[in-house]
């Protein structure tokens, strides 16, 4: 007997281009303008009085914990509405939700350091991406093309929204943020949503396949029978688009740029505007590839096995790195981890010490050695020989459907001794209404 889908809360992001006016651009860069002021001006009021405490403490004077200006958001909110007709008359232009965010992220930057994750804050300069978020009292979806941002009025979106408008029209979605973004003359709008999705249980792992990452084929898929069932070749998208961005950046860096008493030329930021398409178009061919694939896995196999691979590490071989970056590993498993969820897979990751690529498929020998450069596996106990790739997602999909290995994507990740793959088998996808739709390819998870 199958279990009906039970609704679940999820966390999701759209991203949205916009169509604004020069008037409404023009008001957004204001938004942009007064939330770096806000973070940069109440940075410089909290290290004055810092620097000022520690002046009196090295002087013997005794300093109380009163002293100190607070780090808290309420604490910097606080400051804020204190000292803002007096740092800027001109705030009342812009909307209050600005400045919230502003003290929220300062707040945070210095949890942070706090912390360890990160150096004391620094003040914000501007640079080629400028971007500034509001509250969800602050803005609201008109219909499925237009969206109203308090102070900057009804905007425009170059694409249907209504993936996300339905959710607001019944209920099952909700706006908690909302960040504009410009980027070469471009501007785009993300919302950060409460979703009430329907997610299937868990299927059983009828349908089962091993993932190899790589450079030369990008994503190479087999199952644990042996059959080589995917094929992605890298296109290097980056690579592919080096000769023209360095053109495109030799020609901005001859320009007459910023600097302090020299405002940029308009040459200059057309300049620039052409290098920033250029990063934008690479970063959206890439996205969408690892897109497509990763939602044709996640529909299509109950169970998916991937190396849990240290990206960080691999990016100081400087030889590699670059094309590292460019096949962007980490983005293709951090969407298999949410799109699981969605349709009722399971993501298990290998252990990263698996030798995979020197084990062999057929006699499971193991290779003492196997360099990079050889791309065909040869297997000197049996005589195996078969592609470096198909044969690491063979031992991927073999050890997966073994259950000798963490599961993710369902519930976290668990020990070898704890795993346990549902039984009862689910083939609908999930759905955020009762009828089979679904959402699209384009959208994300937070």
């Amino acid at each position: 007997m199958t279990r009906p889908a039970s609704p679940t809360t999820l966390t999701r992001a759209y991203a949205y281009a916009l169509d604004p006016t020069p008037e409404q651009v023009s008001s957004l860069r204001s938004h942009v303008g007064g939330s770096r002021f806000v973070y940069n001006a109440l940075l410089g009021l909290v290290k004055a009085n810092w620097d000022e405490n520690r002046q009196r403490k090295d002087a013997g004077e005794e300093v109380a914990k009163e002293d100190y200006l607070g780090t808290r958001h309420l604490d910097l909110q606080k400051l804020w509405y204190e000292k803002r007709d007096e740092l800027a008359p001109w705030w009342p232009e812009n909307g209050s939700s600005t400045y919230n965010y502003a003290c929220l992220n300062l707040s945070k930057a210095f949890t942070n350091s706090r912390a360890g994750r990160s150096k004391f804050p620094t003040f914000k300069k501007r640079g080629s991406v400028s971007s500034v978020s509001f509250m969800s009292t602050a803005v609201r979806l008109v219909d499925s093309h237009h969206l109203r941002i308090s102070r900057v009025g009804e905007i425009k979106t170059y694409e249907s929204t209504r993936k996300m408008y339905r959710h607001i029209e019944r209920g099952t979605g909700r706006i908690l943020a909302a960040t504009t973004s410009e980027r070469g003359a471009k501007w785009t709008v993300s919302f950060t949503v409460e979703v009430q999705r329907a997610l299937p249980p868990t299927r059983a792992p009828e349908r089962v396949i091993g993932v190899d990452v790589g450079l030369s084929t990008l994503y190479t898929g087999a199952t644990p029978t042996g059959e080589h069932v995917l094929d992605v070749a890298n296109p290097h998208h980056y690579v592919a688009a080096e000769k023209t961005l360095t053109s495109a950046q030799r020609i901005a860096s001859r320009r007459q740029g910023p600097r302090r008493g020299v405002a940029a030329s308009n040459r200059w930021k057309r300049a620039q505007q052409r290098v920033q398409r250029i990063h934008s178009g690479v970063a959206n061919a890439r996205r969408n590839l690892i897109h497509e694939t990763t939602m044709k896995l996640a529909k299509n196999y109950d169970l998916i096995v991937v190396e849990d691979l240290n990206v960080m590490g691999m990016l100081k071989n400087h030889a590699l790195a670059k094309h590292i970056q460019d096949a962007s590993w980490g983005e293709f498993v951090r969407q298999l981890e949410y799109k699981t969820k969605w349709y009722g897979s399971t993501l298990v990751k290998a252990n990263r010490f698996y030798p995979s690529s020197k084990t062999c498929s057929q006699c499971e020998t193991v290779k003492a050695k196997l360099s990079l450069d050889e791309r065909v596996f040869c297997c000197e106990a049996c005589g195996l020989t078969l592609d470096r790739d198909v044969n690491a997602a063979i031992n991927l999909a073999r050890m997966g459907l073994a259950g000798t290995n963490s599961v993710t994507g369902r519930g976290g990740e668990v020990s070898p001794e704890q795993q346990k793959l549902a039984a009862t088998a689910h083939p609908d996808e999930a759905s955020t209404e009762p009828s089979s739709d679904v959402d699209g390819v384009g959208d994300t998870s937070v």
